[in-house]
């Protein structure tokens, strides 16, 4: 079944709510991959090593409420919660929450004579976060 485009995802960084802001949020997972190849291997041979997170955000409706979150952030990091929750078409809801452990890697504003502002910030999401369903 496929799933319906608006409300399907909320994103809070710092205590503010940017979901109205933001049309897209690609939320990364990966596992560092850890080689174990030794001289008995017949082929390369791997373990799962730790995993990392980062989110890449499309800001549509940039403006001050946006850029007092992330501007600051920006300038002075630092640590701060990021929510980000997925709703499927079941209404099931599967929320992943880094508290006090993500921070700004990248803020850029896009502005052109004929369109709106927009913005992509980038986050780092450090830790295992915690991951409920609801």
């Amino acid at each position: 079944m496929g799933v319906r485009g608006p409300k399907n995802c909320t994103f809070t960084l710092n205590g503010v709510n940017l979901t109205q802001y933001v049309e897209q949020v690609d939320l990364n997972m990966t596992v560092a991959e850890l080689e174990t190849t030794n001289l008995d291997s017949s082929a390369q041979e791997f373990i799962p090593g730790l995993p990392g997170y980062d989110a890449s955000i499309t800001v549509t409706r940039w403006d001050r409420v946006v850029d007092d979150v992330l501007g600051p952030l920006a300038i002075a990091p630092a640590r701060v919660t990021a929510v980000i929750a997925f709703r499927d078409a079941g209404n099931n809801t599967i929320t992943y929450t880094w508290n006090t452990q993500a921070f700004v890697t990248g803020y850029g504003i896009s502005a052109a004579a004929t369109g709106k502002i927009t913005s992509s910030p980038t986050l780092r999401l450090s830790g295992v976060p915690t991951r409920t369903v609801s």
